[in-house]
Formats: structure tokens, C-alpha cells, sequence
């Protein structure tokens, strides 16, 4: 009997996801970063996130707020520092981050490859459910599968690869159709992604939030809760 392949051994610090995006955009993610002082973000068209120090000086908002451009949208972890004026919060959410260092990842070859020109149909999806930002540039943050059906080829459900900390991949854009859930998709496709993301030595993570019913499906799969903050979702003055 030939024996199973070894799981990779996974030694990622856990302290880079404290500001995964920021450990991102300074490491393997850098070409995507667009900076201004202490403030660093992805491209527009590339992600929504923002990076900023842990105390949020009048200075920091500044930069942020050079960044974002008037009107722009940034999303504050754990302030604890007053807006500027004429700041306005649009929406505050709990931001619920998972670890799956012990999750076994499972290959599926019924899964597709997506690439560039299935952006339309990823985007569509998408918008359809509402799992999270996706951008015209967002598929080239990492590997993205989909399940398409066998008879009309239009993609199901879809789960990528987001933020890539050193040692960690965040799991993403987890979506499926209204009529085709039910049926298992997204655990097959996280699954699928992790067992990517695991054959490059990294470990998955991912966030929700504290009242997303998909927070079921991550812990019956392994997943570790690791630390619920709040998120703040703050517009500039536009002006």
C-alpha cells in the first residue's frame, strides 16, 4: 500500500495576523500597495483594505485620508482615538477572524481553475450574494476555484485566495448560488483551496463576521476562532 503524502508542517507566526493586510501589503503583496506616510492600501481595483499604526494619531488619519481621497471609504480596526471632524461611520461591524493550521485540505478535480476572463461571471456572483469586496484586479491576489454546472457551464459557487501574510492565506469570496446551496459546494471548495494553499507550506485563515451563519460551516470544518474585533467602515469629508 503506498502511503499518503505528508501534510506540510506549518509554522506560521500568528502575531502577522493581527494586521494581516498590513503584513501583506509590507511583504508578498507589495506590489500591490499604494502608501502615504503610516497609511498603506492595495490598489483600488486590486482590494478595499486599508493598513494603519495601532494608535490612531491625528497624523495617521491624515495620511489615511490622503490615501482614500475625498469621499473615499477606509475601514478602521479597534479605534480607539476620536475621528477627525466631519468624519462620518457608514456601518460598524464585528470582524470575526479563524485559523485552520489543523484543517485538511482536500484536492477536487470536478473544480475549475478561474482566471481573468471569468471575472464578469465571478463579479456577477459576487454581487448576487454579497460574501465580501471583489474587484476587477482582486482574482490576482491568489488562486481562485469554481464549480460550474456540468449541463450549462454557468459557475455555481466560487471560493479564492485574498491577503497572503508571510506563513498564511487568507480564504475568500466563499459564494454560492441560492439554488445550488444545500449541496455541499463551499465546504468542497474550501477545502479545495486549502489543500492549495497547504501544498505551499502556508496555513489558511479568514474572516467573517459575528452574525454570518457560514461561521457554522467553518468550525464543524476545523476552523479555530482566533479573535473577534470591531470594524468600523468611515468615510472621508469630501471636501
Amino acid at each position: 500500500m503506498t502511503p499518503a503524502p505528508a501534510r506540510p508542517v506549518v509554522t506560521a507566526d500568528p502575531a502577522v495576523l493581527d494586521d494581516p493586510f498590513g503584513s501583506a501589503l509590507r511583504g508578498r503583496h507589495r506590489r500591490f500597495a499604494r502608501r502615504h506616510g503610516t497609511a498603506i492600501a492595495y490598489h483600488p481595483d486590486v482590494s478595499v483594505f486599508y493598513a494603519h499604526p495601532p494608535e490612531l494619531t491625528a497624523q495617521a488619519y491624515a495620511d489615511l485620508a490622503a490615501l482614500a481621497g475625498p469621499g473615499g471609504t477606509i475601514g478602521l480596526r479597534e479605534r480607539t482615538t476620536d475621528l477627525p471632524p466631519d468624519w462620518q461611520i457608514l456601518q460598524t461591524l464585528g470582524l470575526v477572524q479563524y485559523t485552520g493550521e489543523s484543517v485538511a485540505g482536500l484536492a477536487d478535480p470536478q473544480l475549475t481553475v478561474l482566471g481573468p476572463a471569468d471575472v464578469p461571471e465571478m463579479t456577477e456572483l459576487i454581487e448576487l450574494t454579497r460574501p465580501g469586496p471583489f474587484g476587477p484586479r482582486t482574482i490576482e491576489l491568489g488562486t481562485y476555484l469554481g464549480y460550474r454546472d456540468p449541463a450549462t457551464g454557468r459557475l455555481l459557487a466560487m471560493a479564492g485566495e485574498r491577503a497572503q501574510p508571510d506563513g498564511w492565506t487568507e480564504i475568500s469570496a466563499v459564494c454560492t448560488r441560492p439554488q445550488a446551496r444545500g449541496r455541499g459546494l463551499a465546504r468542497r471548495l474550501i477545502a479545495a483551496v486549502t489543500a492549495g494553499i497547504g501544498a505551499r507550506g502556508d496555513a489558511p485563515f479568514l474572516h467573517t463576521t459575528t452574525d454570518n451563519p457560514a461561521r457554522a460551516l467553518y468550525e464543524s470544518m476545523g476552523f479555530a476562532h482566533r479573535s473577534t474585533v470591531p470594524l468600523e467602515i468611515v468615510q472621508v469629508p469630501g471636501h
